[in-house]
């Protein structure tokens, strides 16, 4: 059976990529930041404040001394052997600085050299392709492009007697025996202080020359460059901004270095006078007795020995962790907790922002409410019965007469998942198109056929319940076990092979799909008191109870079985752990604990929902998608929608509300006339119409008043149910004007070629899926709860 390269739908449960691997070294493991798990802070929204402008949100008032700044040690530092790079390599003639500037680095470290009548950058005896001039020259473009910014800067003379050491060449010549010329030096820096060009960009009182100037508040060096100390040259610079400075920089490794920056963190951390400077340098080198900055900096995934495949952190990681948590605790009225300057090597985006974060911040202020023109719905209705007979007719039509075991083909029938378009290319896929029924639609067609409240679909969903049991029962690999595939073929779904075994599509036994299936059959048992049904979700139960369970990090429970050779001869155990599928089986263990009054279903429950937890970002505004194969490690290469939505409507608890409204407005998505969320930042040109249905039916779940909604500009100040009606608005065009609509069933995607991020595609192709999400969410329904 050939399916396409990329294709996300149906597989979306086994899409959880694995990320980085953690391992604690012995040597931290007494300090409180080494126990944590690693994870990124999370941008603030680009509309507002960003990595170019954050300053903005601060205070005017706002003492330098009391602020979180993050800069890089050597700044320029991008040419030359391992030990003399510090920097990510953005280009020569300061390009590199004004990239970090970009992304949020305010205080910078530069070392210059005399060249004839100029400064140029070095580090020792290697030049960085840079002058002075190009220093100040992008200072002055990103200032003036953004006003509400400050830059710290350190002016470091590099040239001293050693080996790999620069010599000052002044005009007049070089004196080999004094290569240090302090003359030279004051007079190029005062010729650049005074060049008209650079008017007005200094902080006047950091450059007189006359005395240090006291530490000023923002309001005063906003736009401008602030020169914190001129080495070597006591009345310039800042006064006391060296006088608590940590900067241990031989270290023969990260774990010899983190102690110092811990420490000095910890007591900047304390010293809530916020009348000194505190200034830590997290960077190190001990070449060639001990580790260049790359090693000491940035962590790196093993390739050899016992920790192969595991991701190694360094001090950049740990620094990040430290920031992230560093709020943990604290409350609104508590201060801010600084981190002052912090001075680092090789610091990624992410880093820098979990630095940046701890800034005291402006108070905000309540626009005037507009209210949003809201659907009417008038057809809601007849939509959904139009949606109904598409999933039916699906059932109905889902295999050719004549193929395989007759009677069992009647009495057992599934839906193909997808048809129309992409998926009815008869030359990618065979003259019947794409033929395949995934487990999680199967299961969401139950769920939808049971809210109907006349209960004309009640056979169809009794049907379709046996055919999972039939599946379940009859394996081709495992007859009479407790699992459930991905997925399975419609057409024929039972064979004529000995034991009448089931056509299987992907062998692969996923969590989430297993406890979507292990819901809807609970939910059968509910409806019509069958004890097959129970039957059946108890033994999903057991198997994820008993194959997946996991005690690395928060718990929870692994991703179940992948098949690597189409099978289902080599079945592999998943390593990482995945949001989707906890919400999934803590869901379905409350499910089943409620049915059955097992307690010790529920107790499974909790330790699903505990790892879910675990997942928010560190603000707390959404969750992260997983770990990676350690199962501590958060993943952090995407956010997908599902799990903010599912989150809510699977626990209804209010440290999950946050993840709509961030949903709303980071996934908006728009295409014509639709409009909703997509499957996740990564590609916001087109409507995901699952996921809309996901977070129309958690609005209608949430049932927020009308209010300001800052997270979600397209309806700022609309009520839950009114946003919730703008989804379903979408949903109902889509089933009629969407590309392939048929007007009963809904498409996967507004357009073909959704991206989701992870090399995998959503189509216009007619979905049940899709289709059974908007009849839930029309319905007022919630699939993770009876």
């Amino acid at each position: 059976m050939s399916r396409p390269p990329a294709l996300l739908a149906g597989f979306r449960s086994a899409l959880r990529r694995s990320g980085r691997a953690t391992t604690a070294l012995a040597l931290l493991a007494a300090l409180p930041i080494a126990a944590l798990p690693l994870t990124a802070a999370t941008p603030a929204r680009a509309d507002t404040v960003s990595a170019t402008n954050w300053m903005s949100a601060v205070p005017d008032g706002t003492s330098l001394t009391a602020m979180s700044i993050p800069g890089t040690h050597e700044t320029l530092a991008i040419h030359g052997l391992d030990a003399v790079r510090a920097q990510y390599d953005h280009g020569d003639s300061a390009d590199t600085m004004l990239a970090q500037l970009n992304s949020g680095i305010r205080a910078i470290d530069i070392r210059v050299r005399v060249f004839g009548d100029a400064f140029t950058i070095h580090h020792g005896a290697f030049y960085q392709n840079a002058n002075f001039d190009d220093v100040l020259t992008k200072l002055k473009t990103f200032l003036d492009a953004h006003p509400s910014e400050t830059v710290l800067m350190r002016v470091h003379p590099e040239c001293e007697r050693g080996a790999f050491k620069c010599i000052d060449v002044p005009v007049d010549g070089v004196d080999p025996e004094n290569p240090e010329d302090y003359a030279a030096r004051l007079d190029r820096f005062t010729k650049y202080r005074d060049k008209a060009a650079y008017t007005g960009l200094f902080y006047a009182p950091s450059v007189s020359g006359t005395s240090q100037a006291a530490v000023p508040d923002l309001e005063a060096v906003r736009g401008k460059v602030v020169l914190t100390s001129f080495d070597g040259f006591g009345s310039f610079g800042l006064a006391g901004y060296r006088d608590n400075e940590e900067d241990h920089y031989q270290a023969d490794s990260a774990s010899e270095k983190w102690p110092y920056v811990y420490g000095h963190l910890q007591q900047t951390v304390a010293d809530t006078s916020s009348s000194k400077m505190y200034v830590t340098y997290s960077s190190a080198n001990n070449f060639p007795a001990g580790s260049v900055p790359y090693q000491i900096a940035v962590g790196f995934t093993s390739t050899t020995g016992d920790s192969a495949g595991l991701y190694i952190p360094r001090v950049n990681d740990w620094l990040r962790n430290y920031a992230v948590h560093l709020d943990d605790g604290r409350t609104g009225a508590d201060p801010v907790r600084r981190m002052g300057v912090v001075m680092m090597d090789y610091p990624d985006d992410a880093l820098v922002e979990a630095v940046r974060a701890h800034n005291p911040q402006k108070a905000q202020t309540t626009p005037t409410p507009t209210p949003a023109p809201v659907p009417s719905l008038a057809g809601l209705p007849e939509s959904v019965g139009r949606a109904y007979s598409f999933l039916t007719a699906t059932m109905d039509n889902s295999r050719t007469p004549g193929t395989g075991p007759e009677d069992l083909n009647q009495q057992n029938r599934i839906p193909r998942s997808y048809q129309g378009g992409y998926f009815d290319d008869t030359e990618e896929f065979g003259p019947k198109g794409f033929q395949a029924s995934f487990t999680y639609d199967d299961a969401l067609v139950i769920t939808a056929l049971l809210r109907d409240p006349r209960g004309a679909n009640l056979s169809h969903a009794v049907a379709l319940g046996n055919s999972l049991l039939y599946a379940q029962n009859h394996d081709p690999k495992d007859p009479g076990q407790k699992i459930l595939r991905a997925s399975y073929e419609p057409d024929p779904f039972v064979t004529a092979n000995p034991g009448n075994p089931v056509y299987v599509g992907s062998f692969s036994v996923y969590t989430g799909n297993m406890s979507w299936a292990g819901m809807a059959l609970a939910r059968l048992y509910a409806v019509t008191g069958q004890p097959r049904f129970l039957d059946g979700a108890r033994k999903i139960a057991e198997w994820i109870r008993d194959n997946t369970r996991d005690t690395r990090g928060a718990g929870g429970f692994t991703g179940g079985l992948k098949n690597s050779d189409e099978t289902g001869a080599e079945m592999t155990k998943i390593q990482w752990k995945a949001t989707e599928h906890n919400i999934d089986a803590g869901a379905f263990f409350h499910m089943l604990g409620t049915v059955t009054g097992d307690h010790g279903w529920e107790s499974l429950s909790q330790e699903a929902f505990t790892f879910v937890k675990s997942m928010l970002t560190p603000n707390r505004s959404h969750l992260w998608t997983g770990t990676g194969n350690d199962g501590v490690s958060a993943n952090e290469d995407y956010e997908p929608e599902d799990v903010q939505a599912w989150s809510y409507l699977a626990t209804h608890d209010s440290v999950y509300s946050p993840a709509l409204d961030w949903t709303a407005g980071r996934l908006h998505a728009t295409d014509g006339p639709f409009t909703g969320v997509s499957f996740s930042a990564i590609d916001t040109s087109k409507v995901w119409f699952e996921g809309t249905g996901h977070l129309a039916a958690a609005l209608l779940a949430r049932g927020n008043p009308a209010g300001p909604n800052p997270d979600d500009p397209a309806h700022p100040f609309a009520s839950d149910r009114d946003r919730a009606a703008v989804l379903l608005d979408t949903l109902m065009k889509a089933q009629t004007t969407a590309p392939n609509a048929d007007g009963n069933a809904i498409v996967a995607a507004s357009n073909d070629d959704l991206g989701t991020g992870q090399g995998d595609t959503y189509y216009a192709s007619r979905h049940t899926g899709a289709t059974a999400w908007y009849i839930i969410a029309a319905t007022g329904g919630n699939p993770f709860r009876l």
